[in-house]
């Protein structure tokens, strides 16, 4: 479908052609869904803006989500929020009540904000999910340290800007303990009382331990958010608060 549904017939149509893909909602499922949508009209189609934001729920990526949405929700008549907060669908086994769930507040969102700090988990099948032509033209993404920022050694003389280093050298750097060392000796150049120890243990609290990439998938549709405007990089907290007014 090239367009949202507009009307409870569009709407079937769409879960049944689009999202389900010929599974047969019986007359019971079809009424609970319309009885969904109906429960959550107002906070679907209120006179606010609705950002349904997107992102690992994960520890400790959550966190970034939390701040994305404090952010957005600050703006006047605002309202953004996370699927999880949202009441589940009462539906038969047989049908991916969380699916159907996903693309029902997608579908009607003014705007979906999409926090990517990795290739693994939920996220990514969020993102694959957006990229449909009916929702990608409301999609904001975020990708942590896609980009180098902070790779000119000039602007390595303050606290921030080492430890925001050492999160894209986990990101890119092929031999990080390496790299972490080196960045520790510039720190120390700059009078900075930085350790290596330190910055494993930033990028263990930042990262939870992992060693975060995107696949060659992914990197691919940023190129493609990208050429739309509608991907932009960050890599410490108060960078992503500042992206974020990048969503209208």
């Amino acid at each position: 479908m090239a367009k949202i549904p507009e009307n409870t017939d569009e709407l079937t149509d769409f879960i049944l052609d689009d999202v389900l893909y010929g599974v047969t909602l019986d007359p019971v499922d079809s009424e609970r869904l319309l009885s969904y949508m109906r429960a959550r009209h107002e906070h679907l189609f209120g006179p606010h803006s609705t950002y349904f934001v997107l992102g690992s729920y994960e520890t400790p990526f959550k966190y970034r989500l939390d701040e994305a949405l404090d952010v957005l929700n600050r703006r006047h008549d605002a309202y953004a929020y996370l699927l999880a907060t949202q009441p589940d669908l009462d539906v038969s086994d047989d049908v991916p009540d969380l699916k159907v769930k996903f693309f029902l507040h997608a579908l009607y969102a003014d705007a979906i904000p999409l926090v990517l700090e990795h290739d693994t988990g939920g996220a990514v099948a969020e993102f694959g999910r957006v990229e449909r032509p009916t929702l990608l033209e409301r999609t904001y993404l975020f990708p942590r340290s896609r980009e180098e920022r902070y790779d000119d050694e000039s602007v390595l003389t303050t606290r921030d800007a080492i430890l925001a280093r050492a999160v894209e050298l986990a990101y890119h750097a092929d031999d990080l303990e390496a790299e972490l060392e080196a960045l520790a000796d510039r720190a120390h150049e700059h009078g900075l009382a930085i350790s290596t120890q330190d910055l494993e243990s930033y990028l263990e609290s930042e990262l939870g331990g992992r060693r975060p990439s995107y696949s060659g998938v992914i990197t691919d549709s940023l190129v493609h958010l990208k050429a739309l405007d509608q991907c932009f990089s960050w890599t410490t907290t108060d960078e992503l608060e500042d992206r974020l007014s990048n969503v209208p």
